[in-house]
């Protein structure tokens, strides 16, 4: 019995590319925030670099990996200009592997070059970068065995890029609910006097002790949730919906419109292709 499970589970991962209308939404979707983002911090980024200096490691491959880090020691505007152009680039081709890989070489280059205000969505960003490097699927290899291992290695990719998703609300959440300051509501009072953060615009009828209750387990509640809707047939559309918003209202409340946005963008990894297929049409049902 063990021996047919585990031939089921492996069969699962050779039989072809799966999911690659989702996959390669992902990865655009991924690529135009990342573009978005980088071309909103640029100014930013030059300002950093005038009074920052990146160290070169000593080892080859360090040397290799931070080598765009160092050539925005001199001239951070053509390391973000090359940047960009590669990610235009992304946009318009097939998703293959050295595009993949030269989009994790950036983005890793780019958190480094960044890191004095980096936050939490630089970090996810690249660590999504490099589970979609072997989500490319060109070139597509002709022998057998090496065709295999290059749909396991997608397939695999795909999957070990849900659970980084899952593990991140994972890991928040039982934080969460393991704090005292959180299951008491009090963690959403210290929020309001975060004053750089914090938006004033916020209804004060929202601002009571009981709110901070509702909002601190409401925290609490979807991410602990999502780790288990997310892979239900059923709840996965209805539980990124929540998490939409949940991460809009986070922007709204504590004006943090990257973190936001790259935690959406993960979503699309969790879609189907019959997502979009019903996405189409619905689109073409709808009145004009």
């Amino acid at each position: 019995m063990l021996k047919d499970i585990s031939t089921t589970i492996a069969s699962r991962f050779v039989s072809g590319f799966q999911q690659p209308v989702a996959v390669r939404a992902f990865f655009r979707f991924l690529v135009a925030y990342t573009l978005i983002k980088t071309l909103l911090v640029w100014p930013l980024s030059r300002m950093v670099m005038e009074h920052h200096t990146i160290t070169l490691p000593r080892s080859l491959p360090g040397k290799l990996l931070m080598a765009p880090s160092f050539l925005a020691n001199y001239h951070v505007d053509v390391f973000i200009g090359l940047g960009i152009l590669l990610m235009f680039v992304l946009l318009v081709v097939r998703q293959n592997y050295l595009g993949t890989l030269f989009f994790f070489w950036f983005t890793f280059n780019m958190y480094t070059v960044n890191l004095p205000f980096a936050d939490g969505s630089d970090v996810v960003l690249f660590m999504l970068a490099l589970w979609a490097v072997p989500m490319a699927t060109l070139p597509s290899f002709k022998n057998e065995k090496v065709k295999i291992v290059q749909q396991a290695c997608y397939n695999l990719a795909v999957l070990f890029c849900q659970l980084q998703v899952v593990y991140i609300y994972l890991v928040s959440g039982s934080d969460k609910l393991m704090s005292a300051t959180w299951r008491s509501g009090l963690a959403f009072d210290y929020i309001r006097h975060l004053e750089v953060l914090y938006n004033p615009i916020i209804p004060a009828v929202l601002q009571s002790g009981t709110w901070n209750i509702v909002f601190s387990w409401g925290a609490i509640l979807f991410e602990m949730a999502f780790v288990v809707l997310i892979w239900i047939r059923k709840t996965r559309i209805p539980i990124i919906i929540v998490g939409v918003l949940f991460h809009l209202g986070i922007w709204a409340v504590l004006s943090l419109p990257d973190f936001a946005m790259i935690m959406i963008v993960s979503y699309l990894i969790f879609l189907r292709d019959a997502d979009y297929d019903a996405l189409r049409q619905w689109i073409r049902r709808s009145p004009r």
